[in-house]
């Protein structure tokens, strides 16, 4: 993998907000700063056709946000009411928060895959998801104080984000004369998730799908066996016939090498798999709850300095892992007293997967 955004890679280092810039012919990337947050910032992406602009994600719902926003189109000279489009990757905040404010001030149309709107919808239902959340953390083995936690995360839910006008299936055109922008379903990360192949600029924009230097978050909040790792892994493996002179993610900085990226990702997500058939192999002849294998893997800081939603988020990528194990036939799931207790199966080695 080589960088590509020399300034914006410079600028993380600096842990300060990339510059607006000119990433190709007819393409421009607008940093949007995300309040409080270690990813820092949204690249936003404006990309030229005949009649105007489309936009790739919007950003975060702030103020400060939409400030930042407005100044980077004006740096770039792009007013708003040329912007005809919004294509969404997916519907986390950061990406799709701004969304409805641009529309309106724009009258430009919202597109996101149609897995994505209704995971939008069930989102909105907020009476609901706490439900399903609160049942999924007794599930996983959850104490009674993170229980308490959820409830005080709910206060501070984003507001309502905007419904799509139309949804993009996988290998749709963006549907805009001129434009050769295509969706690539790439599911994992959320279940509508889409890239975006310039197939003129031989550009691929990645969302949250594949980053530099980070992976994202796969999370499973299903005691059923949702496949999210799967269906992530799978989406990997799609990308790699398109070969793009150059990949634009939704955060830190551009690069090239595609191929040697997708690499790295699978890598660590084997060697998690197999980290998490350690942990259940080193508790023979008994369950361990998902709350017990995340507290004993390894992250970026100790679990127990995890709080909050970074804590729920490493927990449901553990349920990932464990339900990708359960996949591949390397380990069973079976339920006492409402914990789902896992084990690994009696006929696989730990490390089966490699």
């Amino acid at each position: 993998m080589r960088v590509t955004g020399t300034r914006q890679h410079e600028a993380w280092q600096r842990r300060e907000l990339p510059p607006v810039e000119q990433v190709a012919g007819g393409v421009w990337s607008v940093p949007v700063p995300i309040p409080d947050s270690p990813l820092r910032y949204v690249l936003s992406y404006l990309i030229e056709h005949p009649s105007g602009f489309v936009m790739v994600d919007t950003g975060w719902n702030h103020p400060d946000s939409w400030q930042a926003l407005t100044d980077g189109l004006d740096a770039c000279g792009i007013p708003l009411t040329a912007i005809t489009g919004i294509l969404v990757t997916h519907v986390h905040p950061d990406h799709h928060g701004l969304s409805g404010t641009v529309a309106e001030h724009s009258g430009a149309w919202i597109a996101m895959h149609e897995a994505e709107a209704s995971f939008l919808a069930n989102q909105m239902n907020s009476a609901g998801i706490a439900d399903r959340m609160t049942g999924w953390l007794r599930w996983a083995g959850a104490p009674p104080e993170h229980l308490a936690d959820l409830g005080e995360r709910r206060a501070m839910r984003p507001p309502p984000m905007a419904a799509p006008d139309r949804t993009m299936a996988h290998g749709d055109l963006a549907g805009v004369p001129g434009l050769a922008l295509r969706a690539v379903w790439t599911p994992g990360h959320t279940p509508g998730h889409l890239c975006f192949h310039d197939e003129a600029r031989g550009l691929l924009l990645t969302g949250d799908h594949v980053l530099p230097r980070i992976t994202p978050n796969i999370s499973s909040y299903s005691a059923d066996g949702a496949g999210a790792l799967d269906d992530y892994l799978a989406s990997l493996d799609l990308l790699r016939s398109i070969e793009p002179g150059e990949v634009l993610p939704a955060h830190e900085y551009r690069f090239a090498g595609l191929d040697s990226r997708l690499d790295a990702i699978e890598e660590h997500h084997q060697e998690r798999l197999d980290e998490i058939a350690g942990v259940l192999a080193a508790r023979p002849g008994q369950g361990s709850t998902a709350w017990q294998v995340a507290a004993l893997v390894s992250w970026s800081r100790p679990w127990s300095q995890l709080t909050g939603f970074p804590r729920q988020a490493a927990l449901g990528e553990v349920i990932a892992h464990l339900q990708h194990l359960q996949s591949q036939g390397r380990a069973a799931c079976s339920e006492a007293g409402g914990l789902g207790l896992w084990a690994l199966t009696a006929d696989r080695p730990v490390a089966a997967g490699r």
